[in-house]
């Protein structure tokens, strides 16, 4: 009976080399595609730097919670001073956070470049309160007075220093510019302490402003020279209050009145 016989051979390693390289050079080549250019599956967790605590940045945010909540995203909120501060954490690749809220009119003060907005969200409309036997019409007229327009870090104080100088008023001059805002700032214009405030949706609560709207001793100013302002400064927007629509049954404001707002973005990183 015949029986064959088997050779068997030593492997060669050169042999194999150049059979496997190819696959593994292709394999090399299809991961690199995968990561440079499909795109990752969406984060479980998204970081927000937002505003002070009860302003109108700080409740928006809340509201993004809840609704990213029912995709099953987390969405960790970080207080912040305001606009300033958020801009300075997106652009600082030190800092871990993903979006936040950015007034207009303050790119030039941080690094934007490498942010993307996701668009703008809402209007917040500037807020000058103050006292005095009769209504006043321009800025110009708060020089010398007392005047609280908010905390360093604030799209609030950013605004209210680029008014104030197109109108005369700086710091150093005849004029006292006091860091204060939301509740504080409502004490002292009450208290006596402050002529006049500056108050907007970084840098104050809700409750605040409808406190001050309904006090009989405070005036709201009306920014009769809307026009001006937002050819002056192109990144406001003139909106117009009609009688009652802050409050109908005190017929609040009694007239139409002109305010001047910028608009908050949501900007991201890319």
């Amino acid at each position: 009976m015949f029986v064959p016989r088997f050779r068997i051979s030593l492997v060669s390693w050169r042999d194999a080399a150049l059979t496997l390289l190819p696959f593994v050079l292709l394999l090399i080549v299809v991961l690199w595609v995968t990561l440079r250019f499909v795109n990752p599956a969406p984060p479980t967790t998204i970081v927000m730097t937002s505003g002070a605590d009860g302003s109108m940045f700080q409740v928006n945010a809340g509201r993004y919670a809840k609704v990213l909540a029912r995709q099953g995203v987390t969405l960790k909120i970080l207080p912040s001073q305001g606009s300033l501060e958020n801009l300075k954490r997106l652009s600082d690749p030190g800092f871990s956070v993903d979006v936040g809220f950015v007034q207009g009119g303050i790119a030039g003060l941080g690094d934007a470049n490498n942010l993307m907005s996701l668009g703008s969200v809402f209007y917040v409309p500037v807020l000058v309160f103050y006292r005095a036997p009769q209504p006043i019409r321009l800025l110009s007229e708060l020089d010398g007075k007392r005047i609280a327009i908010g905390r360093e870090g604030s799209g609030a104080r950013v605004l209210a220093e680029a008014l104030l100088k197109a109108n005369g008023i700086e710091a150093g001059g005849r004029s006292r510019l006091l860091d204060l805002e939301g509740k504080a700032a409502e004490d002292a214009l009450l208290n006596g302490q402050a002529d006049a405030i500056f108050l907007m949706g970084d840098s104050a609560t809700p409750a605040t402003m409808r406190e001050l709207i309904h006090t009989s001793s405070v005036r709201l100013f009306d920014f009769v020279q809307g026009d001006g302002y937002v050819r002056r400064f192109r990144y406001l927007t003139k909106l117009e209050l009609p009688p009652g629509s802050l409050d109908l049954g005190k017929n609040t404001p009694a007239q139409m009145m002109t305010m001047v707002a910028p608009t908050v973005e949501l900007l991201a990183r890319p």
